[in-house]
């Protein structure tokens, strides 16, 4: 597949682009408190430039000092201080050849802080920021919306100053602007609430101050949810009116996206999401409008950006996450190395659930440099050693493709396919970002040449063999039943569940932790006529599951059709099914195959014990070390594998 229409040089008001990859505006957390820049997030966007991306859009920078400040370590564009920073982020991204921008935003009612004030159109709460101090947002009064409307324009001119290509608003994902144009958000009777043209206001006013503030071929993009998915929120109508208007008011390009963070699943869509979920809106947008369009929203692989630039459905691609899986998302589709791309899960794990959601900067699980951009070097070891990977899961392959490059003999021992656990998402559809995960790290191990042993790894044979090290990556053992299981009924691991392979009838799963439920959705796809999921707890996911997944798969299972039970714990499997006992009344489920999903049970030493005696050094990963998440397989191999 060839990429022409992905690389065309595109075109922004005034501003010339080389093409049409944005990397979209994402939180990293990395700025200093009182929102000056600092090296980590200059060596971040110089970085993303040196990948290849046409613009590179720096993250929602607040715009007062009163309550527009959202989240930690938030960049700041409310005062002069802040412009030499700016600048200085500025000069180094254009130094790479890319162009730059800014968004410009005020937090509202999603102020993550937590802290007061909290301003927004109404007093309507985000439960998830109510929860932390108790505070509930103030109804801004007429002065503080007017001041919000100056400092709009101050921010624009003080991007402008720093010489940004471009200034954005943010005016989606359920921020201030959108607390206004929302019916969800806005009860307001004043000249701010109640109509559509009330509703717009606001926005309207920001952008006729930025354009009094900046000159005119200054490009201003304004970013938008098509809609926030809420049944009383914003229609699609809407939206393209208030973008016909945009247009008019001065506008040069629309940056179209969706949701917002109380439904966390249409503004990040996880992994259970379809891929660009927000194109039915933007294509509305675009058919209403004469400036262009960006496509924004889980657009993760390169040749469904190809397809929606090529189509005409929008004019420019925005990506978020799979530019911190990998940086140069955008060097390596020009030049065809497509396995080469480390591919984002849409996990939401290493980003949100334990980067910023923790307080900490953005992190991300299949990439551990992200926001430590040049701290963790791969550099040759001073020594060469003969090092023996057990396991080849990703875990094992992201070592070994790791200590190759660091000039190391690598060795892996896999007696059984190469991915491991992962291996269960290929041909998946609901799994297709973990599946294109398996394919590049088994491409990374193969493209290097590593030697593969389709063999057990035999203490023997690794004492025999003159390693110098072992990395032990061969993963945890499945949890046990204990129930017994009787008769002739098929009862398969859930982690040998496989696309491929035809599945008729009814299916009773049994266990309600992530394994329970994503094999539940890929049995709906694999043709089962009814999938029964039963869970001994009151509710699914009760495990570190990332927060994503515990608040909105079990709505997606049961959208697929999936029977969940809860608070139903298994007794036995028997020749007709599973029997079973809820609210004290035994009964017996009908079923012609079972699936059992019980999880991980803690890896023994054993190995590892018996190879140092023998004076081998040993490197536990993954797994192997304690079961986890695809975050700890791909970081704790990174980790290990530089001390080698």
């Amino acid at each position: 597949m060839t990429f022409e229409a992905l690389f065309e040089p595109g075109r922004i008001g005034t501003l010339e682009i080389p093409n049409r990859i944005i990397k979209s505006p994402q939180s990293t957390a990395t700025a200093n408190s009182d929102g000056t820049v600092t090296q980590r997030t200059v060596n971040h966007y110089r970085r993303l430039g040196e990948g290849g991306v046409g613009l590179a859009m720096v993250e929602y920078s607040h715009v007062d000092d009163d309550a527009s400040k959202a989240i930690h370590n938030q960049i700041g564009v409310s005062r002069r201080e802040h412009v030499a920073g700016l600048g200085w982020l500025a000069d180094e991204v254009h130094s790479t050849g890319a162009k730059v921008g800014l968004q410009i935003a005020h937090g509202g009612r999603q102020k993550f802080l937590g802290t007061a004030p909290i301003k927004s159109a109404s007093n309507s709460s985000w439960k998830d920021v109510e929860m932390q101090y108790g505070v509930v947002p103030t109804p801004m009064t007429l002065d503080e919306i007017d001041r919000v409307v100056i400092a709009f324009g101050e921010a624009a001119a003080r991007a402008h100053a720093a010489r940004f290509d471009l200034v954005e608003v943010h005016a989606g994902h359920g921020y201030l602007i959108t607390n206004f144009l929302s019916p969800h958000t806005n009860f307001r009777t004043d000249e701010y609430g109640g109509s559509f043209r009330n509703r717009s206001r606001l926005l309207l006013r920001i952008v006729d101050s930025i354009r009094a503030a900046v000159p005119r071929d200054f490009p201003l993009s304004i970013r938008l949810s098509v809609t926030d998915y809420e049944d009383d929120g914003i229609p699609v109508e809407e939206t393209v009116e208030l973008c016909r208007l945009l247009e008019a008011h001065g506008a040069d390009v629309i940056h179209a996206s969706g949701g917002h963070h109380a439904g966390m699943e249409w503004e990040v869509s996880p992994w259970y999401q379809v891929r660009a979920p927000h194109r039915w809106g933007w294509e509305q947008i675009k058919e209403a409008v004469d400036i262009p369009v960006i496509a924004s929203g889980s657009l993760v692989s390169p040749e469904i950006a190809e397809e929606i630039i090529a189509s005409g459905s929008a004019d420019f691609v925005s990506l978020g996450r799979a530019m911190l899986a990998d940086p140069d998302w955008a060097r390596k589709t020009r030049e065809g190395r497509l396995l080469e791309i480390t591919p984002c899960i849409r996990c939401n794990d290493g980003c949100l659930d334990r980067g910023l959601n923790k307080g900490r900067s953005v992190g991300c699980s299949v990439n551990p440099t992200v926001a430590e951009e040049g701290r963790f070097p791969v550099e040759s070891s001073p020594t060469k050693k003969r090092v023996a990977v057990v396991g080849g899961g990703p875990a094992g392959l992201r070592s070994a493709a790791l200590l190759h490059d660091r000039g190391h003999d690598v060795t892996v021992f896999e007696p059984n396919q190469l991915g491991g656990m992962l291996t269960h998402a290929m041909g998946s559809k609901v799994k297709q970002d973990l599946s294109a995960l398996v394919a590049h790290l088994i491409h990374e191990v193969e493209r290097r040449g590593v030697t593969v042993l389709r063999t057990i790894a035999e203490p023997s044979e690794l004492l025999r063999g003159d390693y110098d090290t072992v990395v032990l990556a061969n993963g945890a053992p499945l949890r046990e039943a204990t129930f017994p299981i009787t008769g002739s009924l098929p009862v398969i691991p859930a982690a040998e569940v496989r696309a491929d392979t035809p599945y008729a009838g009814q299916i009773v799963v049994i266990g309600g932790g992530l394994h329970g439920c994503e094999v539940s959705l890929r049995l709906t796809e694999a043709g089962a006529s009814k999938v029964i999921l039963l869970e001994q707890g009151e509710s699914l996911l009760r495990g570190n599951e990332a927060f994503t997944d515990v608040e909105r798969l079990p709505a997606f299972l049961e959208g697929a059709g999936v029977d969940i039970r809860l608070g139903t714990r298994v007794t036995a499997v028997e020749a007709d099914g599973v029997r079973v006992v809820a609210d004290g009344e035994e009964e017996l489920i009908a079923a012609d195959s079972v699936v059992v999903a019980l999880g991980r049970t803690a890896p023994g030493d054993e190995l590892g014990a018996e190879l140092r005696a023998a004076g081998l050094e040993v490197h536990i990963v993954g797994s192997a070390e304690r079961p986890g998440r695809v975050f700890d397989a791909i970081h704790s191999a990174f980790f290990a594998s530089r001390l080698i």
